[in-house]
């Protein structure tokens, strides 16, 4: 009799496995079914906006931020600088008239209250200063520009 009901409580005991099973097999279907309906492309797109992160863009601002623009030389030169296309923080695109004859395009990454690039080999920076230190008549008695070479080239706004 003990032998009987031993038996009885295993064989009960793996029907209530089978079930269980069983349960968990059709929750896998209803899932199948709910991925069936989603697109197969669906791309997640994170709102930072909605999440509250501008205010920690806004912190990272980069003092070469404020240079964003064209700037202006004598005869028709200028720098230009505008955030790079890939949108990384303290990276540039530059659009340069350094000379009457040369304008061409540079990346420029952000060091510091400078901006580095490269121009015929040589790294150069960009940084703030005077129009007295552009080394040219024209920008002498501004005081909002950016110097290349001290005494060579400046732009200023």
């Amino acid at each position: 009799m003990i032998r009987r009901n031993s038996t009885a409580i295993m064989m009960t005991a793996m029907a209530m496995c089978l079930l269980a099973g069983c349960a968990k097999g059709v929750d896998n279907e209803a899932q199948a079914g709910n991925n069936a309906a989603m697109p197969a492309n669906a791309e997640m797109i994170e709102d930072t906006d909605a999440m509250g992160q501008g205010a920690a863009e806004d912190a990272a601002r980069l003092p070469t931020d404020d240079w964003v623009g064209r700037w202006t030389g004598p005869e028709g030169l200028f720098l230009d600088i505008q955030p790079a296309p890939d949108g990384k923080a303290g990276h540039y695109a530059i659009a340069n008239r350094d000379t009457l004859d040369r304008e061409a395009d540079y990346s420029g990454i952000a060091e510091g209250a400078t901006i580095r690039f490269v121009r015929d080999g040589k790294d150069l920076s960009i940084r703030p200063g005077t129009g007295a230190e552009t080394g040219f008549k024209y920008l002498a008695d501004r005081q909002d520009c950016l110097i290349v070479v001290a005494g060579q080239e400046g732009y200023c706004r």
